[in-house]
This record gives structure tokens, sequence and C-alpha cells, in this order.
């Protein structure tokens, strides 16, 4: 198997990926079902969400027992199959490991709500409250957690609070105890020896929390506490415990990264090959273009950006990692992100071709590609009402912005439902059948309607298809090897909308270009670079000269002397 610089890799999100047994939920054998059309995309690695035991508080990243697998899911043995349906394919499962914090429901939280001089006791953040203004109980800081809500839950038993930064059922682990961390170990180790490739760790910069919990930002009621919290000094020292502990003796297996705010700085400290923690890890700030102060659910800036904020931001970044040393993973969607081309590209209009051109992106930046499932064919936003949505963070944000920041009921619904995590999670569309192939019944979550004429089974028959254009990224991503594991050179940074970059190892060179907006758009190409041989592109092949006109979300691949 290829090492993970040379990976690519297809994030499923099992419940909405195919329901194999008529319940409406996607299960193990509806991805084992599928592993002939993945291994047709021309993928290796297969991340799957969380298929642990777990309460649905936020749909599997609430774990109640990291050793058994969610019974809408299917069974352990359905989980040995798909591993070793998978490697007869000659593709590999990467797990998603939850080691921040466990659902209210696992063993070790119930141990410590049951007695509190219990070992379990202190795998978790319980703190006695504070007296406010006329004796009022008060949480012992006050911190928000990164739904909006007060990040402290009241246990009565007890008369103490204990943390959660996520869902109030999301209870923080405590890694400064030895307990904790040699559980989690053990919880890698299990999985491995089962035959996985390795784990995408969720919000693995956050493990580390600061000493004695101060109070977040100027001290005013509910703040979120970024500096108390995200990739402080003590998550690298776990990580290269973890290192020594667990991966040293599996080194085969990658690890992908994934955190709160992860900056260029971040991701290249705990990626840099000596610093032996991560493989790669995912950059925040793409996520976050167009957001205010406030996140993605900020009002006052309503996701306005333009072509030139998005290619400044990817130069930057892909230069600034390059130069520090650190590997990213390439993902302009995921199953807490909107549709990529309905985020960056234009999905009434131009949706195939700006589709095309993401995917283009995706495979030609100087890191591993991450594909989310759907997006080979260009699926949408879905136009969910509110009495629709599952996203607790959606539905919380949907609260607050009436409750709290006073918004009209229109203006707060138009808010969330273009950043709801919903929108990557409506069922895979098969077909034109009813619910989109995905089911025979009417699912766990609406199916997005444009599913008549957006489907796998209609894509194969179509010339020039978007999932055939995939097919043909993958392959050109393993016939060259600079886009593999070659360096990322800018050019022309001052142009507004067109991306132009090089992609260099040895003597082999690919320039890409790459129209980032729906406007047409001329380029004017150097001397050097007019001698050129065209490999791929989403409109028809262009011939060698110095000007270039380029229609909306245009790319072009190129292959130089």
């Amino acid at each position: 198997m290829r090492n993970f610089q040379e990976r690519i890799i297809y994030q499923i999100w099992p419940r909405s990926f195919k329901d194999s047994n008529d319940d409406g939920i996607g299960d193990l054998n509806g991805i084992i079902e599928k592993l002939d059309y993945l291994q047709s995309l021309g993928v290796d690695t297969l991340w799957l969400s969380p298929v642990y035991a777990t309460e649905n508080a936020d749909y599997g990243y609430d774990v109640t027992d990291y050793y058994q697998i969610n019974p809408e899911y299917g069974t352990m043995e359905d989980m040995e199959e798909l591993i070793r349906e998978a490697k007869r394919r000659h593709m590999e499962i990467l797990m998603d490991l939850v080691a921040s914090h466990t659902s209210d429901r696992h063993p070790w939280f119930q141990k410590a709500l049951a007695d509190p001089h219990s070992p379990q006791r202190q795998y978790y953040f319980f703190r006695k409250g504070k007296s406010g203004p006329r004796g009022k109980r008060l949480p012992p800081n006050n911190w928000m957690s990164a739904f909006g809500d007060e990040a402290w839950q009241w246990d009565q038993k007890s008369q103490e609070y204990y943390l959660t930064l996520f869902t109030p059922r999301q209870c923080d682990l405590n890694w400064e105890n030895l307990g904790v961390r040699q559980g989690i170990y053990a919880v890698m180790r299990f999985w491995l020896e089962k035959g996985i490739a390795g784990f995408r760790m969720d919000v693995i910069n956050a493990i580390s929390k600061a000493t004695g919990l101060p109070d977040a930002g100027n001290g005013k009621p509910l703040q979120f506490p970024f500096d108390h919290v995200v990739s402080l000094p003590m998550s690298h020292v776990y990580l290269q415990e973890m290192r020594r502990e667990v991966l040293d003796h599996y080194p085969e297996a990658i690890t992908l990264g994934e955190g709160f705010l992860v900056t260029q700085e971040d991701l290249s400290a705990y990626t840099r090959p000596g610093a032996k923690e991560l493989d790669l890890m995912f950059p925040s700030e793409i996520h976050l273009l167009g957001c205010g102060p406030l996140g993605k659910f900020d009002f006052r800036k309503f996701y306005r950006w333009e072509a030139r904020d998005l290619k400044r931001l990817l130069e930057d970044g892909q230069t600034r990692i390059q130069g520090l040393g650190g590997w990213q993973g390439i993902a302009l969607s995921n199953h807490d992100q909107p549709r990529q081309v309905s985020r960056f590209g234009d999905d009434k209009l131009y949706r195939r071709k700006s589709a095309k051109l993401l995917a283009m992106l995706s495979f030609t930046l100087r890191g591993t590609p991450v594909l989310f499932q759907g997006e080979e064919i260009g699926m949408t936003n879905c136009p969910l009402e509110p009495e629709e949505w599952k996203d607790y963070e959606a539905l919380n944000a949907y609260r607050i912005l009436q409750e709290r920041m006073h918004l009209p009921k229109g203006m707060a619904r138009r808010i969330v439902s273009s950043m709801s995590r919903d929108n990557a999670r409506t069922p895979m569309q098969w077909s034109a059948e009813n619910f989109g192939g995905f089911s025979s019944v009417k699912p766990w979550i609406t199916v997005n309607p444009n599913f008549s004429y957006i489907n796998v089974e209609d894509e194969e028959k179509k010339e020039n298809s978007l999932l055939d254009f995939y097919r043909k990224l993958t392959a050109l991503r393993q016939e060259y090897p600079a886009l593999r594991q070659g360096s990322f050179k800018s050019l022309l940074r001052s142009h507004p909308q067109v991306m132009v970059y090089l992609r260099e190892i040895g003597e082999q060179r690919l320039l890409v270009a790459l129209n980032l907006s729906g406007k047409k758009t001329t380029l004017t190409f150097t001397p050097e670079f007019r001698s050129r041989k065209y490999l791929l592109g989403n409109y028809r092949p262009r011939e060698e000269g110095d000007d270039v006109t380029f229609h909306p979300y245009e790319g072009m691949i190129f292959l130089l002397p």
C-alpha cells in the first residue's frame, strides 16, 4: 500500500451511504455492497465516520462503547468482513478515533457519576461551581461549548459540574490522567489488530486543557476558550507518547488529524516528520472563509467572499505549510461542512463545471486528497426546513439566533441552512428510484429532491460525466509523481481569479491553471510556459499559445517540457 502522501482517501458517512436492510439507515453491509464502485473511483483508503456504539446525541461522535459496533450499522462480524473485502480490492479502512470525549452513557462516565471516589471520576473534569450574586450558583468558569451552550453540566448527586465542550451529552476526557490515555491506546490497538489502516482523529488538538481551567477571554459570560483548549503544548506531548506506545508498533498505520482552528503553523508542528506525532492534518482556514468572529453562523457577516480571497488563502496556505515541512489533507467538504459545489462553486448554472474545477483543485494541490461521499457526482446542499433538521449544532444555532440574537425566523433559517452539517448528511444519491436508491423505505433524513437528475446511475451513462472526470483525476495523480510528492510553486499571484501553480519533482513539471470564479477572464502565459502539453481540463482541450481565455470555472492541467 502507498504511503500517506500517495493515498486517495474517501470519507463515508455510514448512516447515509447505503441501506442494505430496509430500515432507512445506512449500514456496513451497504458499504460492502458498494466496494466495487469505490474501487472503480481509484481511491485506496476509506475513512468511516464513527461506527461505534452510540446514543446518537451527535451521530456517533458520542461513543458509548469503543469495542462495539452501532447495532443500526451491523455487527462486529460485518465490520471484520468489510475490512477483509476492502483489502481484497486493494483498499483499507481508516477508523474515526473520538478521543477527546465520550458519551455520558459510556461505562467510564457512568462509574464516575455513581461514585465520586472511583478512579473514573478523574477521567473527566468535575468541578465545584462558583457563588454568584445573591448566592446564585454559577459554573466553574465562563466557557462556552463549540455549539454555543454553557460548557458545564450539573450533577445533582455530587453537587458538582462536569465539562462538555460539544453537546451536553459529550463529556470531555481528562488526558492528564494516565488511565484515560491507556484506555484510548488500548482501543487503538484493538482496531489496529483488526487490520485497519489507521485513524482519523477527531478534534485531536483539543485533548489538552489549560491548568486550572481559567476563565476565557475578557471574563464575560459564555466565551469560547480558544487559548485554553486549542493546540496547547501538552497536546504534542500526548501525541508523541501515543506514537511511542501504539503507533511505532504498527509502522504501516497512518494518522490524520482534525481539530479546532488549525492554523498553518499548528498543522506543521503536528505533522512535520521530526515531530513524530501525526502524518497529516486538515487546516481550518478554508472552511472559515467568509465567516465572522462568531463562526459559521455569524449573522453579521453572511459568507461574502470573492475568488481572490479563496485564491490568496490557498496560495498562502500551500506555500507556508510546505516551508514549515507539514503535510495536509485536502478536503473542501466533509460531514461537518456544506457541500463543496454549493460552498465554493455554483450549484445552479455551473454545477458540473465548477464541481470539476473543485475536483482538479483537490487532486493537484500539495497534500493528500480526501473526498467526501457524493462530491464525485456533484451533490449539493439540500433545502431542508427546520423541522427536518437532525443536526444538534444547527438546531441549537437556530434557537440561539432567535432567542439570544433576536433575529427573525426567516433570517435565522437562511443563515443556519446554508452552513448546516445536515447538508452533507443527506443520503447518497445512487439512482433516480425512490429515495435516490439509498433505501426502499423513508430514510432517517430527507433525500435531496434533485436525486432525480443527480445520481450515480445517470452519471455512469453520461459522456464526459463528473464521475468519469474523478476517475481521470485519480489516474492522473497515480501517473505523475509530481502531483503526489512534488513541490508547490505559486505563479501569477496578482491575478484576481485564476490560480496558477507548478507541481515539480525531479525533471517532471506540471502546470495547473484554475479559474476560481464564474466570470470569463484572459490569462497571458510567459515565454517559459508557452510550450506545454494539455493533459486534462473541464472544457475543450487548449493548444499552445500566449493568451488563453478562461470560461467560468475552467481549469486546465499541463505537462511542461
